[in-house]
């Protein structure tokens, strides 16, 4: 996947999964007030679903990174400053990103330990329903 076109085309989908996690991440704060524990955990499924697609991204990218001078001369100029502009939008989703991360570890931090394990229990209720093929 040498082509500038094909490059762009997979940053940019990977920006938008990127934007998808944030925007997850935003709704996180009213889900874990309200402890609904089966919304916690379909978030958590949404996040491990979208990792999944980010990973697939990154590998269908990784041989135009391993040799990226090389691919880059190839692109026009067009195409690097398209290029440029979606790596640069996505550096400022991840660090909005971190910042939500952050914003909502100190909340739960602040509100103790009690719902962290109401989660855990659900969790664990749920794989050892799994476990035994109930539902």
């Amino acid at each position: 996947m040498n082509c500038g076109a094909d490059v762009l085309d997979r940053l940019r989908q990977q920006q938008g999964k990127y934007r998808e996690i944030a925007d997850i991440v935003s709704s996180q704060r009213s889900v874990f007030a309200s402890l609904d524990v089966d919304a916690i955990l379909g978030l958590i499924e949404r996040k491990r679903a979208i990792l999944a697609d980010i990973e697939r991204l990154e590998a269908e990218l990784a041989p135009a990174k391993a040799d990226w001078a090389n691919v880059r001369s190839s692109f026009s100029p067009e195409e690097s400053r398209q290029i440029q502009a979606t790596l640069d939008g996505t550096q400022q989703v991840l660090r909005e990103l971190v910042r939500l991360e952050d914003e909502g570890r100190a909340l739960l931090k602040t509100r103790g330990n009690g719902p962290s394990e109401a989660v855990n229990e659900q969790m664990q209720n749920r794989r050892a329903r799994g476990a035994y093929g109930a539902r």
